[in-house]
C-alpha cells in the first residue's frame, strides 16, 4: 500500500489537465460574473430611461394639474419590463441643482434582482439606484406667435420666403399647427408647436430647432389688461380720405368707419382710434410716424376695423416708448379682441418698416405675395399668420421690450 502511495505521489502524468481544469473553471467563472455585469448595466441603462420618462410625464402632469406620482410610475411602469421599487416621486426635488424648484419631479426607483454565477458569491443581489429630475424650462425667443388652439397657426405656403431673426410659435394642437409647404421657407429658430410641425427639408434651413407637441407660448400682453380706450367718445373724423397726390398731418383721434391713406401722410404722436371701417393704406401711399399707436375697433364683434395694406405702399412706423406714453407703450397696432373671423391683409408690393407690438389677439394676419415688409423690432402676436410673399421680420429690441415675455418653456430632464 505505502509503496503504491509513493509511486502516485510521484506520478507527473496529467499535470497540464489538472491546471487547465482548475483554470477553465476561473475562467468559467469570470465569463458568467461578465454576463451578470452586462445584465446590471442593461438593467441601469433601461431603468434611467423608464425613470426619465416618468419624471417627464411627472413634470407635465404638474403644469396641466393631474396627479404626479400616478402619471410617472404609470409611465415607468410601461418601459421598465422588470420589477422595480419607486423610492419617492416628489415636487420640488430634495436634492441637486433643483432642489426647491416648484416647476420640477424628481423621480427616484430601485430594481434589484439575483443572478445565476454572481449569487454564488454574493449573498445578496446588488441594488441598481436611478435617478431623474425634469424640469419647465425656459425655451427660445419668438417674434411670431399665433395663439389659435386649434387648426393651422403658422402657414407658410407657395414660393414665400420667410426671414425671422428669430422663433416662430402656433398653440394649436392639431398636427398641422405649423405647416410649411410648397417651395417655402421659413428661417426661424426655433419653430414651436402645441401640435406638429409638417415641412419638408426644403422648407427650414439645415440646424433648425423643431419643438413640436410641447407646451404653449403664453400671450405676452395679457397680464397688461389692454382695453379700447372710451375717450375721445364722439367721431374725430368720419370716413376720413386723404387724396392722392396731397400731403397732409393728421392727428390723434376716433376715426369713425374707416381711415383711408393714399396721399403723403404724416401720423403726428399719439392714439389713433379707427372706429369700424378699415386702416387703409393703397397704393404709391406714403406713411411715416414716431410714437403712433393704432387701435383697430368697433361697435359689435362683426363690424371691428381691419388692416389693409395694398401694394406699392411705404410705411414707416415706430410705436411710443414707455416715456412717451404710459399706457400704450411699444404698442403699434393693437385690435380690439371682440373681433370674430377678422383678417388683415398686407398684399404684396409694400414697404414696411414696422417698430413696436402688432397685437391681433382675434384677429388673422395674411402676407400676400413679395410684401417686402422689414422690421428691427416687431413682434406679431394674432390667431393666425399666413405667409405667401417675402418676409423679414426680427425683434432685436431695446430694453424698453424687455418685459414682454415671449420665450417658450420647454419640459425637459435637466438632471
Amino acid at each position: 500500500m505505502l509503496k503504491r502511495l509513493r509511486q502516485i505521489w510521484r506520478d507527473r502524468n496529467a499535470n497540464v489537465m489538472m491546471v487547465s481544469a482548475i483554470g477553465a473553471s476561473a475562467m468559467v467563472g469570470a465569463a458568467g460574473m461578465g454576463v451578470d455585469t452586462v445584465q446590471w448595466y442593461l438593467w441601469n441603462r433601461q431603468l434611467q430611461q423608464a425613470v426619465d420618462s416618468g419624471a417627464l410625464a411627472g413634470a407635465y402632469g404638474l403644469h396641466n394639474g393631474t396627479d404626479v406620482t400616478n402619471v410617472a410610475t404609470g409611465e415607468i411602469d410601461r418601459n421598465f419590463v422588470d420589477s422595480f421599487s419607486v423610492v419617492r416621486i416628489v415636487s420640488p426635488p430634495q436634492e441637486g441643482d433643483y432642489a426647491g424648484d416648484t416647476s420640477a419631479v424628481e423621480v427616484v426607483a430601485t430594481t434589484s434582482r439575483k443572478l445565476p454565477f454572481s449569487s454564488l458569491f454574493l449573498d445578496a443581489a446588488p441594488t441598481i439606484r436611478v435617478r431623474s429630475v425634469a424640469a419647465t424650462v425656459a425655451g427660445g425667443k419668438h417674434c411670431v406667435i399665433a395663439l389659435a388652439e386649434n387648426g393651422t397657426g403658422i402657414y407658410v405656403h407657395g414660393s414665400a420666403n420667410v426671414q425671422l431673426g428669430c422663433g416662430a410659435a402656433a398653440n394649436s394642437t392639431v398636427a398641422s399647427a405649423v405647416d410649411l409647404t410648397g417651395s417655402s421657407l421659413l428661417n426661424a429658430d426655433p419653430i414651436s408647436a402645441v401640435g406638429g410641425i409638417e415641412y419638408a427639408e426644403r422648407n427650414i434651413p439645415s440646424g433648425t430647432t423643431l419643438v413640436p407637441y410641447g407646451l404653449p407660448v403664453q400671450d405676452p400682453l395679457a397680464s397688461r389688461n389692454l382695453d379700447v380706450p372710451t375717450s375721445p367718445a364722439g367721431c374725430s373724423q368720419n370716413n376720413y380720405t386723404v387724396q392722392p397726390n396731397r400731403t397732409e398731418t393728421i392727428y390723434p383721434g376716433r376715426y369713425c368707419n374707416g381711415l383711408a391713406l393714399k396721399g403723403d401722410v404724416t401720423m403726428a404722436p399719439g392714439v389713433y382710434i379707427i372706429d369700424r371701417g378699415d386702416f387703409d393704406v393703397s397704393s404709391q401711399a406714403s406713411v411715416t410716424g414716431e410714437g403712433v399707436t393704432i387701435i383697430l375697433t368697433g361697435t359689435t364683434a362683426s363690424n371691428i376695423a381691419e388692416i389693409k395694406i395694398n401694394g406699392g405702399a411705404e410705411l414707416d412706423l415706430r410705436a411710443p416708448t414707455k416715456l412717451e406714453n404710459p399706457d400704450w407703450y411699444n404698442i403699434l397696432f393693437f385690435q380690439d379682441p371682440r373681433g370674430t373671423d377678422v383678417e388683415n391683409i398686407i398684399n404684396g408690393g409694400s414697404d414696411l418698416n414696422f417698430e413696436g407690438i402688432v397685437y391681433f389677439p382675434s384677429g388673422d394676419v395674411r402676407f400676400n405675395g413679395n410684401a417686402g415688409q422689414h422690421a428691427s423690432c416687431l413682434l406679431l402676436v394674432a390667431q393666425r399668420v399666413n405667409f405667401s410673399g417675402t418676409s423679414s421680420l426680427d425683434n432685436d429690441c431695446s430694453s424698453d421690450y424687455d418685459d414682454v415675455a415671449t420665450r417658450s418653456r420647454i419640459i425637459r430632464v435637466v438632471e
